[in-house]
């Protein structure tokens, strides 16, 4: 009987012991020390809260929140020309890699696009000063999370040579939690110029070309400006609400089995008395 008592004291040392030890807890210390900008550099974070637009120049397009990008396109331009006929623009810079954090934006904080773009050609429908007809299409920015547009914004306030164009936009309720798996963020434009550039003479020639260019975020302009608020990176905002359950918490059988085995030792009989009762009931 003494016996057991010991056994049932020591499964109980045993059951007020930590399940995860020190090494781990050190661990843990290391990882909150690192930045967290650095361990996920494309990535969003406290530092890091502007997307950039990135580009090689031709059929492959792309975000992400790291100012820095080595296959970017050389001279930082997405461009297309046309002599005659129409330029028809509908890239979007989708963030890759795909966002992996949940994000929290601040109500009636303010998203502030700002584009770079370059213009020769016309791009105005039946305004009787060029080319177009019903061919053309003005500027359209769209910023998407994931599948829902959080803004659309027409701009015809353009002009030849470069422009400067700054969209802002103030967060909504419907529009503050971007969750990672259904809110990856992009920004779409759309255009379309027309070019009438022709030889009217063996020395002279009419109309205009079509360009559209675009300059990336090489130098930093280009980009979209998100109002994340700080909860997004407080403890536990990251981690997933739904509760787990009881067999996958951290430990769960190893306690269990522990607990079975102290109610084993306390209340199963031992082998003495099991025959003691036999020898008492004959």
């Amino acid at each position: 009987m003494r016996g057991r008592g010991a056994l049932a004291i020591l499964l109980a040392i045993l059951l007020s012991v930590p399940v995860v030890g020190g090494q781990n807890a050190t661990m843990q210390d290391e990882e909150e020390e690192m930045d967290p900008c650095m361990e996920e550099p494309e990535q969003p974070c406290a530092n890091q809260t502007v997307l950039y637009l990135w580009s090689n120049g031709q059929s492959r397009h792309w975000s992400h929140f790291n100012a820095n990008e080595t296959d970017n396109a050389g001279d930082n331009l997405l461009y297309q020309e046309k002599t005659q006929g129409v330029i028809s623009i509908d890239e979007r810079f989708t963030m890759n890699p795909q966002m992996t954090k949940k994000l929290n934006m601040t109500l009636d904080g303010e998203i502030r696009i700002v584009l770079n773009i370059y213009l020769e050609g016309d791009w105005t429908n039946n305004d009787n000063q060029g080319p177009c007809t019903n061919d053309c299409e003005e500027l359209n920015v769209t910023l998407w999370s994931g599948a829902t547009a959080i803004l659309r914004q027409h701009v015809p306030q353009v002009s030849e040579g470069w422009n400067t164009i700054t969209i802002p936009h103030r967060i909504t309720n419907q529009q503050t939690l971007w969750d990672s798996s259904t809110a990856n963020p992009a920004i779409q434009i759309e255009m379309k110029v027309k070019g009438d550039r022709q030889q009217t003479s063996p020395f002279t020639v009419s109309g205009e070309i079509a360009n559209f260019s675009l300059r990336l975020s090489g130098d930093g302009n280009t980009r979209v400006e998100l109002p994340i608020d700080p909860t997004s990176w407080e403890e536990g905002f990251q981690e997933d609400d739904t509760p787990k359950m009881a067999e996958e918490q951290p430990g769960f059988l190893f306690m269990a089995a522990l607990a079975t085995m102290t109610l084993a030792a306390v209340y199963l009989p031992s082998r003495d008395e099991s025959l003691e009762n036999g020898r008492n009931r004959g």
